[in-house]
């Protein structure tokens, strides 16, 4: 239950847990304080536990004609696999929410610019920066005659500052700021944890707690609220998306999966944790998502598993038996 998943992600755990029968006294205890620790964890309880009630009845009522197939695959999984399976499933079905969450971010709707599913898009701003978003992005502008600040609410960014030595150039995010020292840099925000790449001259990051760092060009470096992490070179690949493409140089398959998610146009994308620290070589189109999860598929030992085009679950192939 420990790390870096998100509150809907513990939430299934949790469920999957106390489901199981194999739970204990201690497992409810623990249960008990994780739900009151934080608001964010209650209302990921409530989603789940209503997600388990409904099941996939979404599916069925909506008249998909996958629904009877989703059900007779479910059922011949293991329990533990079976429900969460069914959580996925049904997560869908909440009010329709979560999948239109993975379309267009909650976060995004009232934003003064924002890019969709697939979708890319470069503009020049007010003061004559260019301003290049990935898929799912979406950031506010904050301009004055002190300062220049874009408020990043979603996604990724490139930035190409225009120079000027009266107003200050700032991407503000959930974890801190990130301040141009020179012209141009990339921030990508994720729920956890946001990071900062140089790719011209250097910047300064500052977490929400007060931690700073100058990054200099080449460099990159994730941070949260309280702290900043190592510093790495090497990664300007990770700025492929500008052209459409995603170049993994022994990145996570987790990452490669958190990268290819935005352009995906239809349904859920998960992940098992196994299979996430599988480590990638390679280049994809961004804009061909399927066609670069069948080249994940014929290079990695994975299984790639499609419920119509409602879910795709992406999990390590079992050991052949001896």
């Amino acid at each position: 239950m420990a790390g870096k998943a998100s509150p809907l992600d513990m939430a299934i755990d949790w469920m999957v847990l106390l489901r199981s029968g194999e739970s204990t006294a201690d497992d409810n205890a623990r249960h008990r304080a994780w739900h009151e620790a934080d608001p964010r964890h209650a209302e990921a309880w409530a989603q789940v536990s209503g997600a388990v009630q409904r099941s996939v009845t979404p599916l069925r009522d909506s008249g998909a004609r996958q629904a009877p197939a989703l059900q007779a695959a479910l059922l011949r999984r293991p329990r533990r696999r079976v429900l969460r399976d069914v959580l996925a499933l049904a997560g869908i079905g909440i009010a329709t929410g979560w999948l239109v969450k993975e379309q267009v971010p909650v976060r995004a709707l009232l934003a003064d610019l924002r890019t969709g599913t697939g979708e890319r898009r470069t503009l020049l701003l007010p003061d004559g920066s260019q301003l290049t978003m990935n898929a799912r992005s979406a950031v506010d502008l904050a301009f004055s005659a002190g300062a220049r600040v874009l408020r990043l609410r979603e996604g990724e960014i490139i930035v190409s500052v225009s120079p000027d030595a009266a107003r200050p150039f700032e991407v503000q995010g959930a974890h801190g700021s990130v301040r141009a020292l020179g012209t141009r840099f990339l921030v990508r925000q994720r729920e956890e944890r946001t990071l900062a790449m140089v790719l011209e001259h250097s910047v300064r990051v500052r977490t929400r707690q007060g931690e700073e760092r100058t990054l200099q060009a080449g460099e990159s470096a994730l941070f949260d609220d309280a702290s900043i992490g190592a510093t790495e070179t090497g990664r300007t690949g990770l700025a492929s998306w500008e052209r459409g493409m995603l170049v993994a140089d022994d990145q996570s398959l987790g990452e490669v999966v958190d990268a290819l998610r935005p352009y995906r146009r239809d349904g859920l994308l998960r992940i098992s944790d196994a299979a996430a620290r599988l480590r990638v070589l390679g280049a994809f189109p961004l804009d061909q998502p399927e066609r670069a999860i069948e080249s994940l598929a014929q290079t990695l030992p994975i299984r790639v598993t499609r419920y119509g085009t409602w879910l795709v679950v992406i999990d390590t192939r079992a050991a052949p038996a001896r």
